[in-house]
C-alpha cells in the first residue's frame, strides 16, 4: 500500500519527504481505534476495483486520490464525514502543489460518496462509487464479515435502533436497478449485491 501511495504521489509531483509524511498520516487515520471496516483494507479493495475499471475513468489520478481520501475522516456519530474528508484532502494537498482542477474533481468525487448517487453522468464518479461499494458484491463470507464490521463501528447504537437504520440503508440498496454504474460491475456484481443484501435483511428480521 505504501508503494501504491508513493507512486501516485510521484505522478502528482509530490516530493519524497512530504509524500512519506502523508503516508504516515493516512495510515494513522485509517488505523484509528474503532475502524473495523473503514480502514486500509477497505482502501486496498477499492483501489483494486478502481484499477479494474481504469479504462472507464476520465481522470484516473483524481479517482485514485478520491479512493485514498474519501474516508480519511470517519466518525460514525457524525453526518459530515465526506465534507470533512474533502476539506482535509484539499488542506494537505494544495500546499504540495496539486493543481486546483484536480482538487476540485477530488472534492466532488469524495462528496459523491455520501449519497452514493450520481447527479449527472460522470465516469470518474461512476468508478469511485462502484469501487467504494464493491464489497456488497463480495462472496458471502466476505460480505458477512463486512456487515459484522459495520455493526462493530456502530456498537454505540442500541440493537433495535441499529436494525431500523441498517434496514433502511439496505432497502435503499435493493431499490437501485441497476445497482452499479459501470457495465463491468453491473454484469458481474449486481446479482450478488441483491443476494447479499437480501440475506442480511433476513438476518436483521430475526
Amino acid at each position: 500500500m505504501q508503494f501504491r501511495w508513493l507512486a501516485l504521489a510521484r505522478t502528482l509531483g509530490i516530493a519524497a519527504e512530504p509524500a512519506q509524511k502523508m503516508w504516515r498520516d493516512l495510515t494513522a487515520a485509517y488505523g484509528a481505534d474503532g475502524r473495523f471496516y473503514h480502514n486500509l483494507n477497505h482502501i486496498r479493495h477499492a483501489l483494486d476495483i478502481a484499477e479494474q475499471l481504469r479504462d472507464v475513468a476520465a481522470d484516473f489520478t483524481a479517482v485514485q486520490l478520491a479512493v485514498w481520501f474519501h474516508d480519511v475522516v470517519y466518525d460514525p456519530r457524525r453526518s459530515d464525514n465526506e465534507a470533512q474528508s474533502a476539506a482535509y484532502a484539499e488542506k494537505v494537498l494544495r500546499p504540495l502543489g496539486v493543481p486546483d482542477e484536480t482538487l476540485a474533481k477530488l472534492s466532488n468525487l469524495i462528496l459523491a460518496t455520501k449519497s452514493h448517487e450520481a447527479s449527472k453522468p460522470d465516469p470518474n464518479i461512476f468508478v469511485v462509487l462502484d469501487a467504494d461499494l464493491a464489497i456488497l458484491s463480495a462472496p458471502p463470507a466476505q460480505y458477512d464479515a463486512y456487515a459484522q464490521a459495520i455493526r462493530q463501528e456502530y456498537s454505540f447504537v442500541p440493537e433495535e435502533q441499529y436494525v431500523v437504520g441498517r434496514t433502511a440503508v439496505l432497502q435503499k440498496f435493493l431499490a437501485r436497478s441497476p445497482f452499479y454504474f459501470t457495465e463491468k460491475m453491473q454484469e458481474r456484481g449486481d446479482t450478488a449485491v441483491y443476494q447479499n443484501v437480501s440475506r442480511e435483511l433476513r438476518a436483521l428480521e430475526k
